[in-house]
């Protein structure tokens, strides 16, 4: 199902590097004009802007030419949340809950933003901002008592004055807080221009064919300007101050790799060793405000998965843990529909940001696996997240996550749930609909419990548990009258509203990877970077390979998509497409299950070919696929750990040569792919019609044969 999307005239695309802002959307597409050449338009319909929206080389930015926007590019903001350092992170959130403290007492009447009356209500604001950043930085490390929290000093009035102006200026963004100390100190010369001079002659005799080591040339670099010196001396001039051997290695550590190794060893020894592997040039709304809470379930079940609970033996089964899982639920408050759902052990903020991660995606392929009926296409792009004040919602990784989409994120204080009502009310819908007909219910509180047997009774594993979820909510919520839509089903509401206003559109593929990938760092090699046995390069990791001295890049890889990733060089982040063909679309549980059947199938083949993972990839079973799908939903998903040990098992590189050279791929049978060679005195002519028919053994030597035959 196509969605209608919604653009606002203050946004802009980027689509292979041309930059684009939307004039006019209506019910077939859209026409953008293109920035910087006025008169040139382009029109797209909403499947061709759907499909923009999943290319690597597609960018897309809410509000880009905002005044606020501009304002704070001008003043040297960068363009997400994400490109800053997590020191520069952690203080710009520091800020905003100072921010934030001064608009709530602002709002009670309590402040009137002048320095008399922030130092009256100093305790009070500090009080405010320390409650949400202990909630936000450290709720999820624990609530044990006595453990440890660092808290940075409480600015002064003139501070927090100036920070709440900015923040107001910009529209109430993040972006306004962070720290300009990156681009304060001394900018002039340490050293004068001469001495530059001198100083950069340490490359030209470390690069030189004689091959001197670096302390050789750091001493005859400290020799120049020594007898730059007694020049000067006679010369009546003030000497020049002599760097200090690290100095001069700081600055020869700063040369070109190519360079170095071309003067030192030649131009082809310098290509030699900086080969580049390529594949060549490749030639590819309503959401309006979405409530995102968590809730403990109202019934008692198996912690583990049913495939392991029908191998254990009958005295461990009865010895088994049972326990509550918790439910992270997001809602779309405009049709009622259950945008996202996912089981979690407890709390936590990294699957709150997995949570956040499926409203973006169709999950449909997830709703038959768990055998419904009704497909479960509902996701887009988010207007205005709300949660509450829970440690994992609170969290910098979840507030950085949301920020770094861009979206506006709201956190009503807790203890007022109507501020949330929407997200409350489904919880209780599930409470009053579902949990009865629950085998191992808790009946909300131990009163009401009464002597019921909770934990004798629990029988449901967390698969079958994510099944019974799925089926309510997909075939029975979605397609029941709701009150608050008179009458009407979300998925029949979902349908019209879509069709009338479209929906946000979806964070762009680069957009989705920094801000919800796996963050990795790998070694830059001269096929770019490895990842899960693949080689992923890019035009950017080519250019580092050879001139940077760098060889730590970051990396962010998309679990469900292997395709393609995104890698960081220097401080911008660009996508790296995977060296071999044909792994778009493929999850990591899929290469993995493929790559253990290939490695199963050829031990002793220390290289794995690329069309044989493919076609064991093909070969997985639906069964495994369901599997896999519905377990991503559960506590047993591939978490961080997971992928570093699959990573560690995962060695042998997937290469390719004949399909990389564009060859014919290998048939399944090694003969086929033989050689038939004949002597030039014997031809087919010659031999007789049985021996062309029915192979013979026998002592006189051969006629014909392959060039793989073992005899």
């Amino acid at each position: 199902m196509t969605l209608r999307f919604r653009f606002s005239k203050s946004d802009m695309i980027t689509a292979a590097g041309v930059a684009m802002r939307p004039i006019e959307i209506n019910d077939v597409g859209g026409t953008f004009e293109r920035v910087g050449q006025p008169g040139i338009t382009e029109a797209f319909s909403h499947q061709e802007l759907a499909e923009m929206m999943r290319r690597p080389d597609t960018t897309y930015f809410a509000g880009y030419f905002d005044v606020s926007m501009q304002q704070l590019r001008s003043s040297g903001c960068k363009n997400s949340y994400s490109d800053y350092t997590q020191s520069e992170q952690s203080v710009a959130r520091y800020r905003e809950a100072y921010c934030l403290a001064m608009l709530q007492l602002k709002s009670e009447g309590l402040l009137d933003l002048t320095h008399e009356s922030f130092v009256r209500h100093s305790p009070q604001i500090q009080a405010i901002a320390q409650k949400r950043l202990a909630e936000g930085e450290y709720g999820a490390v624990g609530k044990r008592a006595g453990a440890k929290i660092v808290a940075r000093k409480p600015p002064g009035s003139t501070s927090a004055l100036k920070w709440l102006r900015a923040y107001k200026r910009a529209g109430y963004s993040v972006l306004a807080l962070f720290p300009k100390t990156s681009r304060s100190g001394n900018r002039d010369r340490r050293w004068c221009p001469h001495a530059e001079g001198l100083m950069n002659q340490v490359i030209e005799v470390y690069a030189d064919t004689q091959r001197p080591t670096k302390a050789q040339a750091i001493k005859s670099t400290q020799a120049l300007f020594e007898e730059e010196n007694r020049s000067r001396v006679e010369q009546a001039l003030p000497p020049l101050a002599i760097p200090s051997a690290s100095s001069i290695k700081r600055r020869l550590d700063l040369a070109d790799p190519f360079y170095i190794r071309a003067k030192r060893y030649g131009i082809a020894a310098a290509a030699s060793h900086f080969t580049l592997f390529s594949n060549g040039p490749d030639v590819q709304r309503p959401m309006e405000r979405v409530e995102m809470d968590e809730n403990r379930l109202d019934v008692i079940s198996l912690l583990t998965l049913s495939g392991i609970w029908d191998h254990l033996p009958r005295d461990r089964q009865v010895r088994f843990e049972t326990g509550r899982r918790w439910l992270y639920i997001a809602i779309d408050c405009a049709t009622k529909c259950v945008v996202s759902m996912r089981l979690a052990e407890t709390p936590n903020s990294d699957d709150a940001i997995r949570a956040l991660r499926d409203i973006f995606e169709d999950k449909t392929r997830i709703a038959a696996a768990a055998g419904c009926e009704s497909s479960w296409h509902h996701h887009g792009g988010i207007g205005t997240l709300v949660t509450d004040m829970g440690s994992a919602f609170g969290s910098e990784q979840f507030q950085g996550t949301v920020s770094s989409l861009g979206n506006t994120a709201h956190l009503p204080p807790a203890g007022v749930p109507w501020l949330r009502g929407h997200i409350e009310s489904f919880f209780r819908t599930l409470g009053h609909q579902l949990m009865p007909l629950l085998a191992g219910r808790t009946f909300f509180d131990t009163v009401q419990r009464g002597d019921y047997p909770s934990e004798q009774l629990a029988c449901l594993c967390d698969d079958d548990l994510i099944k019974v979820l799925l089926t309510f909510v997909v075939d029975i919520y979605h397609n029941q009258s709701h009150g608050s839509l008179k009458g009407e089903t979300p998925n029949a509401a979902w349908a019209r509203l879509v069709a009338e206003h479209g929906t946000p559109p979806i964070p762009d593929g680069l957009t989705l990877r920094k801000a919800f990938g796996r963050p990795m760092q790998r070694k830059l090699r001269g096929d770019g970077v490895r990842f899960s046995g693949l080689s992923y390069s890019c035009e950017a990791l080519r250019e580092a390979y050879l001139h940077s001295p760098v060889r730590d890049v970051e990396i962010r890889a998309d679990l469900n998509d292997i395709g393609w990733i995104a890698v960081r060089v220097g401080a911008t982040w660009y996508p790296a497409m995977a060296n071999e063909q044909g792994f778009d679309g493929i999850s990591y549980d899929q290469l993995r299950e493929g790559m253990r059947a290939t490695r199963h199938q050829h031990k002793r083949d220390a290289m794995l070919d690329a069309p044989k993972v493919q076609r064991a990839i093909e070969r997985i079973s639906e069964a495994n696929r369901q599997a896999f799908a519905l377990r991503e939903l559960t506590p047993f998903h591939m978490t961080d750990l997971d992928v570093a040990r699959s990573e560690a098992s995962l060695h042998y590189a997937i290469r390719s040569d004949a399909q990389r050279l564009g060859k014919i791929q290998p048939t399944s049978d090694p003969l086929a792919d033989g050689i038939t060679i004949s002597p030039q005195n014997a031809t087919s002519d010659d031999m007789p019609e049985i021996a062309k028919a029915t192979p013979t053994v026998s002592s006189q030597p051969k006629t014909s044969w392959r060039i793989d035959d073992d005899s």
